[in-house]
C-alpha cells in the first residue's frame, strides 16, 4: 500500500509492523502536518463479518482510553472495503526488541516499565475494559521512555461475557492466564497474570514455561508451578520475587485485587528510577528522589488548595552609572560574535562531512537469510543499510516471520543508505482440525480431506456405546490448526470379534528371551529387535519396546524391542538363542559376539546412526531442541541453551528405515532429515 493515500488525507510510507489480523504502516496526515500509525485489516479477512467487527471493537475498545501510557486512537475509517485504524505514532521500540538487545533488564528498570504498564491496565480496568492480550510485543517504549500500551485488538467489556471461542484460545500462549488457557473467563486479574510473565522475562530474560507445542505451554500454565526467578538470577531482590509469584497465582483470586494494589507492592520494594506514574481516583501523585531515604510518593496539590503565585521581584539598575545605550552595544556585538562562530561551525561541518553525503561509501551487503525481521534490521544498520519488505509468501520450511531471500544478494557491495528488500515468510498454510467426532469413518475421512488436511493412523477400538465404523475420538481435537498436509489420527469404533484384545506387559529390564517369551504367551508376534547400549542396565535386558507398557493391541500385533548390548562392567555374553533375525539364524552361536555392528540389524532396518550439527543463528541465547521419529514412536533426543552464533554437535540414533531427525531453535522447526543410508 505504499504511496496510497486513505480517505483523501492519510498518504502510506512504509510498513513498519504486522500482527495477526492486520498490517501496520507508518503514514503522514496531510490535514494536521503529523506522523501517524495506521493499522490495516489484512484483505483475507475484510470479507469476513467477525473479524471485521472485532477489528471495529478494537477501535471503540482503544478510543474510550485516554491515559499517557496507553497509545491514543486518532480516527477510524473504510475505503472500497479497507478497514482502517489511526493511531498515535510511537517512535521507540517494544519491549521483545529491548529484552532482546539487552538479553535482561535491571531490577529498577523493570519495576519502572512495570508501573507504567500497570498505570495503563488500571485505567482500561476502571472503563471495564479486560487487555487479554498483555506481552512485550505491544508494549511500546518511546525514545524519552514513556511506556505506551497498545493492541487492545482482543478486549472486551467486562461487564459482558468473556469466555474464550470454541476452539480458539485468544491471547499469546507463553504470556497468557491459567483461566485463558482453560477457556475460562477473563478478569482484571487475567491482565495482571500475563503483566507478572513479561515482568519475569524482563528480569530473567526468558519466560517461565516453554514446550515445543503451544498445548504443551498451556498445559504448563495449568498446571505446572513457577520456577523461581531467583534460581535463574540471583540478583532479583527476594521481595520483588515474592510480587511475581502472587502475580502468577494459577487462582485468580490468589492474586492482587487491581492493578493499582499490583503497583502498590511493586512500589514498596524500593526499586524503579523515579519514572512518571499516572494515578487516579484521589491517588495521583509523581516519583522523586529523596536524598536522607528510599524513594518515595509525594503527594500534588488536591483540587481543595489554592493555588500559590510567587513573584519574580525586577531588578533596578540604580546609581550603577551604565546607560541603557551601553548594555544594547554589548548585546549587538555578541549576537554578532554567535553568529559568526555558528557560520565558521557551519562552514566546517561542510568540509568535513558534505563529501559523505554526495558520495556515500560502500559497504557489503550481510547475509539476512533466515533472521527475524528485527533481527535483519539491526543487522543493516549496523552496515549503514536499510530494511524494507516487499511481500509475505507461504513457506512450509521457513518459520514465519524469518527472511526467505533478500534483494542486492548478500556479498554484493553497495552505496551506504541502500535499502535491502526482503521477502518474508508467513509460515504454512493452516488448516482447521474438523469435529468428526460421531460420524461415520467414510464421512469424517471426506471432511479431513476437504480441510486440506490428511488422514493418519486407524485405530480399531471396541465401544458398545458407539456404532460400528463410526468414530469414537480424534487426534488432534477439532479447533486446532494444523500445518496443512498433517495427519488427524482416528480411533474407529470396531464389534468385538474372535480376535481379542491384549494387554502390552512393562517388558522393561527383563532379558530378551524371557520377554519373546512373555509376548508369544499373549498371542503377540516379534517384531522388530534392536540393540543399544545403556550402562546402567545388564547385558541382554530390554531398554524399551513398542507397544508401551499398557497398551491394547490386537492378538497378533508385532512387538518391537531395544536391548541392551553390553552391561553395567559385565564382559560381553555370548547371545542367547532367537537374538538375532532370520539372516542370521543360521550362524554359529558360540562364534558369534555382541558388537554394534551386528547386533544393530532389525527385522525391518536396524539402528541408524547420525551426528547432527547445528547452527544457533545470533542473538541472544536460545534454546535447541533434537527429536528422533522412528519406529519405535516420537522422542527427544538433546536439549539445551546455546548463545547465538555457535554450533552444536549431537549423535543420535533412530530404529528403522524410515527414522527421522527434527530440529527445532525456540520452538520453530528448522530442519527435518532421514538418517543417511
Amino acid at each position: 500500500m505504499e504511496g496510497e493515500i486513505l480517505s483523501n488525507r492519510y498518504e502510506i510510507k512504509e510498513r513498519i509492523g504486522e500482527g495477526g489480523m492486520a498490517l501496520v504502516y507508518k503514514a503522514k496526515d496531510r490535514l494536521l502536518h503529523r506522523w501517524v500509525a495506521i493499522k490495516v485489516l489484512r484483505d483475507q479477512y475484510a470479507s469476513d463479518l467477525d473479524f471485521v467487527e472485532r477489528f471495529r471493537r478494537e477501535a471503540q475498545a482503544a478510543a474510550s482510553l485516554s491515559h499517557p501510557n496507553v497509545v491514543n486512537i486518532y480516527d477510524v475509517g473504510e475505503v472500497h472495503d479497507t478497514h482502517y485504524i489511526v493511531m498515535e505514532y510511537v517512535r521507540g521500540i517494544n519491549l521483545k526488541e529491548l529484552i532482546r538487545q539487552e538479553g535482561k533488564l535491571a531490577p529498577a528498570q523493570s519495576v519502572d516499565i512495570a508501573l507504567q504498564v500497570a498505570a495503563a491496565l488500571g485505567h482500561a480496568h476502571r472503563n471495564h475494559l479486560v487487555h487479554r492480550d498483555i506481552k512485550p510485543h505491544n508494549i511500546l517504549i518511546t525514545d524519552e521512555g514513556r511506556v505506551k500500551v497498545t493492541d487492545f485488538g482482543i478486549a472486551r467489556a467486562a461487564s459482558s461475557a468473556t469466555l474464550t471461542q470454541t476452539g480458539l484460545v485468544i491471547g499469546s500462549v507463553h504470556y497468557f492466564s491459567p483461566e485463558q488457557a482453560r477457556g475460562g473467563i477473563t478478569s482484571d486479574q487475567s491482565d495482571i497474570y500475563s503483566l507478572g510473565i513479561v515482568l519475569y522475562e524482563m528480569l530473567t530474560g526468558r519466560v517461565p514455561f516453554t514446550g515445543e507445542t503451544p498445548i504443551a505451554v498451556a498445559l504448563q500454565q495449568l498446571q505446572e508451578p513457577v520456577p523461581s526467578p531467583r534460581k535463574i538470577e540471583p540478583g532479583i531482590p527476594i521481595a520483588l520475587e515474592n510480587v511475581i509469584i502472587k502475580a502468577l497465582a494459577k487462582e485468580p483470586r490468589e492474586r492482587f485485587a487491581s492493578a493499582d494494589e499490583f503497583m502498590l507492592a511493586l512500589q514498596k520494594t524500593g526499586l524503579g528510577t523515579g519514572g512518571p506514574i499516572e494515578w487516579e481516583n484521589g491517588q495521583e501523585g509523581e516519583w522523586v528522589e529523596d536524598p536522607e531515604a528510599a524513594t518515595r510518593m509525594v503527594p500534588r496539590a488536591g483540587l481543595g488548595e489554592a493555588t500559590r503565585i510567587h513573584g519574580v521581584e525586577r531588578e533596578e539598575n540604580v546609581g550603577n552609572g551604565k546607560s541603557p545605550r551601553s548594555s544594547k552595544k554589548r548585546r549587538t556585538k555578541t549576537f554578532i560574535f554567535l553568529f559568526v562562530l555558528a557560520f565558521l561551525g557551519g562552514l566546517f561541518w561542510a568540509i568535513s562531512y558534505l563529501p559523505q553525503l554526495i558520495f556515500p561509501a560502500e559497504v557489503t551487503v550481510p547475509d539476512i537469510s533466515g533472521l527475524t525481521v528485527d533481527e535483519a534490521r539491526i543487522a543493516l544498520e549496523k552496515r549503514g543499510l536499510k530494511l524494507a519488505v516487499d511481500k509475505e509468501v507461504e513457506n512450509a520450511e521457513i518459520p514465519a516471520g524469518r527472511i526467505i531471500r533478500q534483494d542486492p544478494a548478500a556479498n554484493r557491495r553497495v552505496k551506504e543508505g541502500r535499502t535491502i528488500w526482503v521477502v518474508v515468510s508467513s509460515g504454512p498454510r493452516l488448516a482447521q482440525v474438523p469435529d468428526v467426532v460421531g460420524l461415520h469413518v467414510d464421512e469424517a475421512k471426506e471432511l479431513i480431506v476437504e480441510a486440506g488436511l490428511r488422514v493418519g493412523m486407524e485405530t480399531p477400538v471396541f465401544e458398545p456405546t458407539v456404532l460400528q465404523e463410526y468414530v469414537v475420538s480424534q487426534s488432534p481435537q477439532s479447533g486446532t490448526f494444523l500445518e496443512a498436509g498433517l495427519a488427524v489420527d482416528l480411533m474407529v469404533s470396531m464389534a468385538d470379534t474372535e480376535r481379542p484384545f491384549v494387554v502390552v506387559p512393562n517388558l522393561k529390564g527383563q532379558p530378551l528371551e524371557e520377554a519373546k517369551a512373555s509376548i508369544r504367551r499373549l498371542g503377540l508376534a516379534i517384531g522388530n529387535v534392536w540393540s543399544d547400549s545403556d550402562p546402567t542396565q545388564a547385558a541382554w535386558a530390554i531398554i524399551a519396546h513398542k507397544p508401551s507398557a499398557g497398551e491394547w493391541v490386537p492378538q497378533g500385533s508385532a512387538v518391537d524391542f531395544v536391548y541392551n548390548s553390553r552391561g553395567t562392567g559385565q564382559p560381553a555374553q555370548r547371545p542367547p538363542r532367537g537374538v538375532f533375525p532370520e539372516g542370521n539364524s543360521g550362524a554359529d552361536p558360540e562364534a558369534l559376539e555382541p558388537d554394534d555392528a551386528a547386533l544393530g540389524q532389525g527385522v525391518k532396518g536396524g539402528v541408524r546412526e547420525a551426528s547432527v550439527q547445528v547452527t544457533i543463528p545470533p542473538g541472544p541465547d536460545q534454546e535447541v531442541v533434537v527429536v528422533v521419529v522412528d519406529d519405535l514412536g516420537a522422542r527427544e533426543a538433546y536439549r539445551g541453551i546455546h548463545p547465538g552464533e555457535t554450533t552444536v554437535t549431537r549423535h543420535v540414533r533412530g530404529y528403522g528405515s524410515d527414522a527421522r531427525i527434527q530440529v527445532y531453535i525456540d520452538n520453530f522447526k528448522v530442519s527435518e532429515t532421514g538418517f543417511p543410508e
